[in-house]
C-alpha cells in the first residue's frame, strides 16, 4: 500500500502563505514605540480607577468585602425592620431558614468571586448553585408553617415585599459585579446571591406565612433576577462573542 501525502487544510494553507509573506520583515520601531505608549496609556487610566484597586486585591480580601456587604445588610434589617411576629415564630423553622439561605449566599459570592489561576466553575456545576438556590428558595416558601387566613389579591403580595427584595439585593449584585475579574460565571452567581440575600432580609422582616405570598413576593425575587439580570448578561456575551468570531 502506497503512503499518501497528507494535504492541509485550506485554511491552514492561507494562513501558512501569510507567514510566509511577512517573515524576515521587520516592524517599524515607531509603531512598535507607539503601541507600547498606547498600552501605557491604558493600563495609567485604569489604575486610577477605584474599581482597578478593588479588583486587584486577594480573593479572600475581594470574597470578604463581599460578604460584609451581605452581612450589613441583613444586619440592619433585623435591627431596624425586624418582623413583628419574630419571637412568636417557630425558631427552628427560622434557623433552618435563615442558615440554609445564609449559607447559599456565602456560596455564591465565593464561587463568584473564584482567583484567576482557578479554572472557571464548569457548566454542571453552575447549574447546580442555581438549582439550588431556586430549589432552596422554592420549598421554603411552599413549606412555611402557617395556618388559613384571609385571601389576598395578587397586587397585595407583590406591592411592598418584592420591590423591598428587589432593591436590598441590587446592592450585593453591583458589589460583586465590581469586584469581577472577567469570569464567565460571575453575573449568574452575583444574580443568585442577589436574590438569595432579598429572601434573607424579607424572611427578617415579613410577618406573612402563606405561600401565595411567599411565592409571589419571596420567591419571585430569586426568579426575577437570576432569570432578568443573570440571563440577560449572559446572553449579551453570547451574542457579542458571536459578533466577534463572526
Amino acid at each position: 500500500m502506497s503512503d499518501v501525502d497528507p494535504q492541509p487544510e485550506p485554511e491552514l494553507e492561507r494562513w501558512l502563505s501569510e507567514a510566509r509573506e511577512v517573515e524576515g520583515e521587520r516592524a517599524d520601531p515607531e509603531a512598535l514605540d507607539g503601541m507600547l505608549e498606547s498600552v501605557e496609556r491604558e493600563i495609567a487610566r485604569a489604575e486610577k480607577k477605584p474599581s482597578f484597586w478593588l479588583r486587584t486585591r486577594p480573593t479572600w480580601i475581594r470574597r470578604a468585602i463581599a460578604s460584609g456587604a451581605a452581612l450589613a445588610i441583613v444586619g440592619l434589617t433585623g435591627a431596624l425592620m425586624l418582623r413583628e411576629d419574630f419571637h412568636d415564630y417557630p425558631m427552628s423553622y427560622m434557623a433552618l431558614a435563615l442558615g440554609s439561605l445564609g449559607a447559599l449566599l456565602l456560596l455564591s459570592v465565593h464561587q463568584a468571586l473564584r482567583p484567576l489561576h482557578r479554572p472557571p466553575l464548569q457548566g454542571a456545576r453552575k447549574v447546580g448553585v442555581v438549582a439550588v438556590t431556586l430549589g432552596a428558595t422554592l420549598a421554603l416558601a411552599l413549606f412555611s408553617p402557617h395556618e388559613a387566613g384571609e385571601a389576598h389579591g395578587v397586587l397585595d403580595h407583590v406591592s411592598g415585599c418584592l420591590f423591598f427584595g428587589l432593591l436590598l439585593g441590587v446592592p450585593v449584585y453591583f458589589v460583586l459585579r465590581l469586584l469581577d475579574r472577567g469570569a464567565q460565571a460571575t453575573s449568574l452567581l452575583a444574580a443568585c446571591a442577589a436574590g438569595l440575600l432579598g429572601n434573607l432580609v424579607l424572611q427578617l422582616h415579613c410577618p406573612r406565612k402563606d405561600p401565595e405570598h411567599l411565592m409571589l413576593a419571596h420567591f419571585s425575587v430569586v426568579l426575577l433576577f437570576v432569570a432578568g439580570l443573570g440571563g440577560a448578561h449572559y446572553l449579551v456575551r453570547r451574542f457579542s462573542r458571536r459578533s466577534v468570531d463572526d
